[in-house]
C-alpha cells in the first residue's frame, strides 16, 4: 500500500504512511509528543503531589554527587563482544523515545559552582560537599539542575507528571521531527527528499540558519541531541542518508509519484527498517535473543506476527530514558579512538561533546571508530570523564553527568528500588546480607558505603539497587532492569499499530514487502550511506572476529525495492 496523494490532509496521510504520532485510535494522545510518559509504578513524591522523595525515617537523600563518586567506580573494563556503535545507537533509541521537556532550559540554579540566590522555583541543583575529593579543590558546592516540566496541575492537585517531548514510538522522531510543520522544515518538497547539502561526494545536513550555541557546528535537524557527539552525528547520518536513497529509488520506480507520496513512502520503509534492527540486532546483544524470543518481543517465524494490542499504551517508560540509558552510559570509553593509518590515536570523550568542527574532515575515522573500537562493560562504573569533566570547556573541571542523572531520577520521584523488585514479580530484600547475595562478586565494600548512606535497604533508588544486580543469563542486565526494559520495548512494539512485522493492518506491507525489510542490516545501512566503505563486518555491532570477518558491502543483501513499484 502506498500513501495518498498529496491532496489528502495529513492526517489522512498519515493513518496510510505508517505514522503513528498522528494517528486517530482508541486513544489519540497515546504516544504522542508532548504527553505524560508513562510508568511502571507511581511516584514516591514525598508530599504526594512533586517534592522528591525522602527516605523511610524521614530524611533527605544524600547528595547525588556523593552517590556517583563514592559507590559506582571508575574502572574502565573492556567488552570484547560489543563495538562503540552500541552505545551510541542507544542513544538514537533514547533520543527517538524520550526527550523530558525543558531540560535544557537556560535556568540558572548556580553560580559560580555556588547555589543562586533568589534561585528560580524549578531550581533543584546537586549540592556538592565541601570535602570533595575533585570539587572541593575548587570551591565547587553546586552542580546546575532545573527540575523537569510537568503536565498542570489540577484540582484537587494529583501526582505531577513529567511531559515527554519526543513521540513515544520507534519512529525515527530524531530525524523526522515530532509534527508536521518540523518535518514539513526539514523536507526539500521536491522527490520526496530531506534537505541535504553535498560536500566531498557526500550528504550532509544543511547548516541551521538561526545558528545555535552548544556546538562549533549546528546543522538544521530534528533533535539537536543527535549531534552532541560527532559518534551520535554518525547514527544521524545512516538515516538520513538512507531516506534520500530511498526516496531516489523509489522515484525511479515510480516516476508518477508526488513528491508527498515519495517522502511517506521513503520514510514508511526507512522506520520499517530500523525497527527491524532494533529488534533483531541491537536489543539481542543487550537482552539476550532466547531471553526476547520467550518474552514474545521478537518472534523466529518468516511471516506476520501481529501482536497489536490496541488497548496497550505505547507511551514510553520513563524509567526507560532517565534509568535505563544512564546505567548504559557505563558502556561508554572515557577515550574515543581514532583509527589512521595503522596507528590508534585518542581524543577524551570531554573533548568530543558538542565539537563538531572536524566532522566532516574526521568522518572516515570516526565511521572505523564505531565498528572498531569497543565498548566498556555494562556494569556498576563510569568513565572518570563522564563522572568529572563534561561540558568544562576550558575549565579544569567539568559537569559529573552521573550524578545529574541520579538527580533527575530524584526529580520524577521513582519509586524504591524494592517497590520495582515486587511490580517484576522479584523478591523484596529485608537485609543488606540478603542484597548482597545477588551481587555478581561479594562487595563488602560496596555494602558498608550503601548501609552509611541508606538507613534500610528499603530505602535504596531503583538505580543504584538494581545496578549491582547480577546480569541474568545471556543478558548484560541484571532481573530488575531486564524486566523494565522488557515492558518498554514490548509496549514500543504491541502499541504501535504500525509495527514493520504487523500484518493485516491499515498500512500494513505486504508478506513479499516484509520479507525484503527483514534482510536489511545496520552492517548494509552503513555501507549504503558510506559509499567509500569496501568492506564491512556483516554484524557491525559486534567487532571483526572469525565468525564476523569483513565482507564486501556489494556482497550483503540488499531490500528489492521493485517490490513497492506500482
Amino acid at each position: 500500500m502506498v500513501c495518498n496523494d498529496v491532496a489528502t490532509s495529513w492526517h489522512h496521510v498519515s493513518r496510510n504512511c505508517k505514522l503513528p504520532q498522528f494517528e486517530v485510535s482508541l486513544n489519540p494522545t497515546w504516544g504522542k509528543a508532548g504527553q505524560p510518559y508513562a510508568r511502571m509504578l507511581p511516584p514516591n513524591y514525598a508530599d504526594g503531589i512533586s517534592s522528591p522523595p525522602v527516605m523511610t525515617n524521614g530524611s533527605a537523600y544524600v547528595s547525588a554527587r556523593t552517590i556517583s563518586f563514592n559507590v559506582f567506580s571508575i574502572d574502565e573494563i573492556r567488552d570484547p563482544a560489543n563495538t562503540m556503535l552500541n552505545i551510541f545507537f542507544l542513544h538514537a533509541i533514547g533520543h527517538d523515545l524520550s526527550s523530558p521537556a525543558g531540560a535544557n532550559d537556560p535556568v540558572q540554579c548556580c553560580v559560580d559552582g555556588q547555589i543562586a540566590q533568589n534561585a528560580p522555583s524549578r531550581c533543584f541543583p546537586v549540592s556538592v560537599p565541601a570535602d570533595d575529593a575533585l570539587y572541593g579543590w575548587y570551591n565547587i558546592r553546586c552542580l546546575n539542575y532545573a527540575r523537569v516540566l510537568t503536565s498542570p496541575q489540577t484540582q484537587p492537585p494529583q501526582p505531577a507528571e513529567q511531559v515527554n517531548g519526543a513521540t513515544s514510538l520507534l519512529d525515527l522522531s530524531f530525524l523526522y521531527g515530532t509534527s508536521a510543520a518540523q518535518s514539513n522544515s526539514l523536507r526539500t518538497m521536491s522527490g520526496g527528499r530531506l534537505q541535504a547539502v553535498r560536500r566531498n561526494g557526500t550528504e550532509w545536513p544543511v547548516i541551521n540558519p538561526a545558528g545555535c550555541t552548544w556546538a562549533d557546528v549546528c546543522y538544521l535537524v530534528a533533535d539537536s541531541r543527535s549531534y552532541q557527539f560527532p559518534m551520535s552525528a554518525t547514527v544521524h547520518l545512516i538515516f538520513l542518508r538512507e531516506h534520500n536513497r530511498l526516496a531516489n529509488q523509489l522515484k525511479l520506480l515510480n516516476p508518477s509519484w508526488s513528491d508527498e507520496v515519495l517522502f511517506q513512502e521513503a520514510r514508511r520503509i526507512n522506520v520499517a527498517q530500523y525497527q527491524r534492527i532494533v529488534y533483531y540486532e541491537y536489543l539481542p546483544r543487550v537482552l539476550g535473543q532466547s531471553n526476547m524470543i520467550s518474552s514474545q518481543l521478537i518472534y523466529e517465524g518468516t511471516g506476520f506476527a501481529t501482536d497489536f494490542n490496541a488497548f496497550q499504551n505505547p507511551s514510553a517508560l520513563s524509567e526507560f530514558g532517565s534509568i535505563l540509558v544512564p546505567f548504559m552510559q557505563s558502556q561508554l570509553p572515557g577515550a574515543i579512538n581514532f583509527y589512521i593509518n595503522d596507528t590508534i590515536q585518542s581524543k577524551l570523550l570531554s573533548s568530543m561533546a558538542g565539537n563538531l568542527t572536524d566532522l566532516e574532515n574526521e568522518f572516515a575515522y570516526i565511521f572505523t571508530g564505531l565498528i572498531t573500537q569497543t565498548t566498556n562493560r555494562m556494569d556498576s562504573s563510569f568513565n572518570i570523564e563522564w563522572k568529572n569533566f563534561m561540558n568544562r570547556g576550558s575549565a579544569p573541571l567539568g559537569q559529573d553527568f552521573l550524578a545529574l542523572d541520579i538527580q533527575r531520577m530524584r526529580d520524577f520521584g521513582f519509586a524504591r528500588y524494592n517497590d520495582y523488585r515486587s511490580r517484576c514479580g522479584l523478591s523484596r530484600y529485608s537485609s543488606w546480607e540478603a542484597y548482597n547475595a545477588t551481587f555478581k562478586v561479594a562487595c563488602p565494600q560496596t555494602i558498608d558505603r550503601l548501609r552509611l548512606y541508606y538507613p534500610s535497604v528499603d530505602d535504596l533508588d531503583l538505580f543504584v539497587g538494581a545496578a549491582f544486580e547480577e546480569p541474568i543469563p545471556g543478558s548484560l542486565m541484571g532481573p530488575t532492569f531486564f524486566c523494565l526494559y522488557k515492558q518498554q520495548f514490548l509496549a514500543a512494539r504491541s502499541g504501535d499499530r504500525y509495527f514493520f512485522e504487523a500484518g493485516g493492518l491499515e498500512g500494513s506491507f505486504t508478506a513479499a514487502q516484509l520479507a525484503e525489510i527483514r534482510k536489511v542490516s545496520m552492517a548494509r545501512l552503513m555501507c549504503n550511506a558510506f559509499p567509500t566503505t569496501a568492506k564491512i563486518q556483516p554484524d557491525a555491532f559486534g567487532p571483526v572476529s572469525v565468525n564476523n570477518t569483513l565482507t564486501a558491502c556489494t556482497s550483503l543483501p540488499v531490500v528489492n525495492l521493485a517490490l513497492w513499484k506500482v
